[in-house]
């Protein structure tokens, strides 16, 4: 498995804010910073899905966990889903699920890239990430 963060910093961003949105979300500072052609981008790459720990605890406690469960399956492709988030949400402490096929925010989005070897693997992450639930509670299977 290999997760990969990225957000683009748009030329009218503090770069600064992006980063504090990201740590807010992630709740890491070990972000890397990288520049080409005029554009920013921010990104963290790992082969650990406990890099997910806090934005896995955020949507359990704001019981979004049928949103993301949805949307990571819907991005499901064979090899690989995405999430996307609020950055602006992020920077205000806030989680923010984009539906990625109904809206963009203006100054875009914090993109999350899940890889796996195999299918089983998807499943494991997803029933980890996020559990089934019956009304509103996780589902002990």
């Amino acid at each position: 498995m290999e997760v990969l963060i990225i957000c683009p910093v748009n030329p009218t961003e503090d770069a600064n804010k992006v980063t504090k949105g990201l740590e807010n979300l992630l709740g890491r500072s070990d972000l890397t910073i990288m520049d080409s052609d005029h554009i920013q981008e921010i990104s963290l790459s790992s082969k650990n899905q406990d890099i997910l720990n806090l934005v896995r605890q955020t949507i359990h406690e704001t019981r979004i966990i049928d949103a993301a469960r949805k949307r990571l399956r819907l991005n499901w492709n064979g090899t690989s889903t995405k999430i996307y988030f609020d950055k602006q949400a992020a920077f205000a402490r806030k989680t923010r699920i984009i539906d990625d096929d109904q809206e963009l925010p203006p100054l875009g989005s914090i993109e999350i890239i899940i890889s796996f070897d195999s299918e089983s693997e998807f499943d494991d992450f997803i029933n980890w990430f996020t559990p089934l639930t019956k009304n509103g509670k996780i589902i002990n299977y």
